[in-house]
């Protein structure tokens, strides 16, 4: 492992970001750098136009996102803060619920493992504002279903991520965009009785 030496006013700053007995040097500088490359994404993402190094993804032709990270992500034209997968899921899962308003109806809507009710083990996780536990998923089965939902429920949905540049990633290094725009005759908004 590669070591590195700091000036002590950089591990003061580093330490003045840091929460106390949770973070590392290392993780501190993670969240540094992911705070860059969500600021060098954001420029490609508000053009509107996509940056030469920026691949598009088709919606409906999702290729392997294994060793991915997002980097941004706009559910309905609402940026999601500290976004990943999984984060994605449980939102768009919150807004297809809110919209649909039946779990029976949410389950033909979402190809993903969910109960109702609170669920805590065998990687389930209780998202209590709808009252369903919903288990955590790779990047792949998170993001399919993240699609799926918002082309059902026809709502926009932007997602700017990279894969990391490891072995196995489809094309290591490299950034990316999924981009669905709102369409008309999506699942209708849910009816209360007056």
């Amino acid at each position: 492992m590669p070591q590195i030496t700091i000036d002590s006013t950089t591990y003061e700053r580093l330490q003045r970001h840091a929460k106390p007995f949770v973070d590392t040097p290392d993780t501190v500088i993670n969240l540094a750098l992911d705070a860059l490359d969500r600021l060098s994404a954001r420029p490609a993402a508000s053009s509107g136009a996509a940056a030469e190094s920026e691949r598009r993804i088709d919606p409906r032709l999702l290729p392997s996102l294994t060793h991915t990270k997002v980097l941004d992500a706009s559910i309905g034209g609402e940026l999601i803060p500290k976004a990943n997968w999984n984060l994605l899921l449980d939102e768009i899962l919150r807004r297809a619920m809110k919209r649909l308003g039946r779990f029976e109806d949410l389950r033909k809507l979402c190809p993903v493992n969910m109960v109702k009710g609170r669920k805590e083990d065998e990687g389930y996780s209780y998202l209590p504002d709808i009252d369903l536990s919903v288990q955590g998923q790779d990047a792949n089965a998170a993001c399919r279903t993240v699609v799926t939902a918002a082309q059902g429920l026809g709502i926009a949905l932007d997602i700017g991520f990279m894969w990391r540049p490891k072995e196995g990633a489809t094309h290591p290094g490299e950034r990316a965009r999924i981009r669905i725009s709102p369409q008309a005759g999506a699942a209708p908004e849910r009816q209360t009785a007056a």
